[in-house]
């Protein structure tokens, strides 16, 4: 037993971890491009993981973001690609839970929670590694609401999901709103192929005087300081699932060392490499789940990006790791340990590269001395 965590959250785990073991014989096959990540997606949903975020009252399982690196990790272990799409919509299941009006959540909680909309946060990953993610859209007042205009070039989930969250400036205000991907005025690009996360519907947006009723406008709350929380949750959720690829790397490796013979067990370097790696990804997963536990907005701000920075490096080490242990068939395409080197590197980059997550934290140690990384001000 493990007594760091509650019974309700070791049941979470081992639910998600039995149901996730089918994405993972489908992760080599979705990298590919032989299938894509929504078979997986709405595995997910019908075991009622994707809407872990929406609240019970509406479908949903109500839950907060302890459960929320649980979830990833177990879904990180399997498919990476899998789990920056789900952490979109669950992040995005979070907006619409705090900022939507009792009609707004009526109105779309029960197909977001039982999968039947997939949401995606529009926010691009930025071309440098200094950059936030955030977008690049406004709004201007029209008759019943506002007209959208504006691009993203690369959306986490995009391809694959059915309305979208879209921030948007009106002048100083920041809004958030809700677009169906097949509204007038919205063109989605076609996903490009990378070097990792293949399959979660990268792609670019364009929103050409796209109209936004009013009434598809969150806005019960202050926008501004829930998006701040929305940053820390995607990275407590990218840091759960950096852990889930190093674990997966080390639990490949043990598997190949146990079954190569007694040589390769008594090379002392494979020990050490097997030691590293069980100690990091071990160090990441507390570390994360202390992020998670953060109660006060301040305190998870400060520990979030330090998890999301400690996993990716932890992931990536790992997963090198894996393939030298592996030799030559590690470095073979469906050898499962190349995919999660790869997805290990695409996540240092991926929706906030490591450099940002170290601007974060050294912006916490030395407030008004280093810049706010944050785009949301």
């Amino acid at each position: 037993m493990d007594p760091r965590l509650s019974e309700t959250e070791k049941a979470l785990r081992d639910l998600v971890r039995a149901e996730v073991s089918a994405i993972g014989v489908a992760a080599d096959d979705i990298d590919q491009g032989v299938t894509t990540a929504a078979n997986a997606i709405n595995g997910l949903a019908t075991a009622d993981i994707l809407g872990i975020y929406a609240p019970e009252t509406h479908g949903g399982c109500g839950a907060g973001p302890v459960e929320l690196a649980l979830v990833s990790e177990e879904i990180g272990a399997a498919s990476a690609t899998v789990g920056v799409v789900a952490i979109s919509h669950m992040v995005s299941s979070f907006l619409l839970d705090t900022l939507g009006s009792p009609e707004q959540k009526q109105k779309w909680f029960p197909a977001d929670a039982d999968g039947t909309t997939l949401l995606a946060l529009v926010l691009d990953c930025a071309s440098s590694l200094l950059e936030s993610p955030r977008c690049g859209a406004h709004g201007e007042k029209a008759t019943g609401g506002f007209y959208l205009d504006g691009k993203a070039r690369a959306v986490t989930g995009l391809t694959l999901s059915d309305s979208l969250i879209v921030p948007m400036e009106v002048g100083d205000t920041l809004m958030l709103a809700i677009v169906e991907v097949d509204s007038d005025g919205v063109s989605i690009g076609v996903e490009a192929r990378q070097l990792g996360l293949n399959g979660a519907g990268l792609a670019s947006v364009e929103f050409n005087r796209v109209h936004i009723p009013a009434g598809s406008i969150l806005s019960a709350g202050n926008v501004v300081e829930t998006m701040r929380i929305a940053d820390d949750l995607f990275r407590i959720g990218h840091a759960g699932l950096c852990v889930g690829i190093g674990r997966a790397a080390l639990e490949a490796s043990t598997a190949y060392v146990s079954g190569a013979g007694g040589a390769l067990c008594r090379e002392q370097s494979v020990q050490w490499m097997l030691a590293d790696m069980a100690t990091e990804t071990e160090a990441a997963r507390l570390l994360t789940w202390y992020a998670a536990s953060r109660t006060v907005s301040g305190e998870m701000r400060e520990a979030a990006p330090m998890a999301r920075l400690l996993a990716a490096d932890g992931a990536v080490r790992a997963s090198r790791s894996a393939v030298q242990i592996s030799g030559v068939a590690g470095n073979e395409r469906g050898s499962g340990v190349e995919r999660l080197y790869r997805d290990a590197k695409a996540m240092e980059l991926h929706h906030g590269a490591v450099e940002v997550q170290q601007l974060a934290v050294a912006g916490e140690i030395l407030p008004g001395l280093v810049k706010d990384m944050s785009p949301w001000q």
